[in-house]
């Protein structure tokens, strides 16, 4: 069995899975069994091996467009590539956890599926692009960090201490699955920002 991304909007799932979803299906995932070939579709096999990638999926009744950036903006420092739109690719199980944790306090319903990619260059081109966007994410904090003060200067070094360790987790789970990328830029700017920070923190307590 495949499961398909991408582009599906404005397709019914019944082109793809020969059958309407259920009103409480998530809907940006497809079940397939055969391959359209169409750029704007990615494919995964469904491999049920815990030691595989996972494709997580997820649907909010409503339309929470807050919990859906909040969502991304975790993902992105997890180096979790958004996919689809509410749809994320995780290196390992164990970092699933992190992720949907944000939604703990929000009713949804989620899809979880251990795959391998067709086209593995398409994960890496999406891992380099979620590893420029948390590189974004840390200048950013290099720029906060020479204005922060006080409490906003100590939450700034807890942010970024927790965007390392996630990072950090990430890129070794990357690594393990044997999807390696440079992430030596994004280590240099955290380690920046954790000395701009802890020189500013030091002259305040003088």
């Amino acid at each position: 069995m495949y499961i398909v991304t991408g582009y599906t909007r404005g397709k019914s799932s019944r082109s793809f899975e020969g059958m309407y979803k259920d009103v409480d299906d998530v809907r940006d995932v497809h079940e397939t069994l055969t391959l359209k070939v169409r750029r704007d579709l990615q494919y995964f096999v469904v491999t049920n091996n815990e030691e595989d990638l996972v494709l997580w999926s997820f649907d909010i009744p409503g339309y929470e467009t807050h919990i859906y950036s909040l969502i991304k903006e975790t993902a992105t420092l997890m180096l979790c590539p958004r996919i689809d739109n509410s749809t994320y690719l995780i290196p390992d199980i164990s970092m699933l956890g992190s992720l949907s944790g944000v939604l703990s306090r929000y009713e949804y319903r989620d899809v979880i599926y251990f795959v391998r990619p067709l086209n593995r260059e398409f994960v890496m081109e999406a891992l380099r692009e979620v590893h420029g966007s948390a590189m974004a994410v840390i200048m950013r904090m290099l720029m906060s960090a020479g204005r922060a003060r006080g409490a906003a200067l100590a939450r700034l070094r807890d942010k970024v201490e927790y965007a390392e360790e996630l990072i950090n987790r990430a890129l070794d789970m990357w690594r393990i699955k044997g999807y390696e990328i440079d992430a030596s830029g994004i280590k240099d700017a955290i380690i920046r920002v954790k000395a701009v920070v802890s020189g500013r923190l030091g002259k305040t307590n003088r």
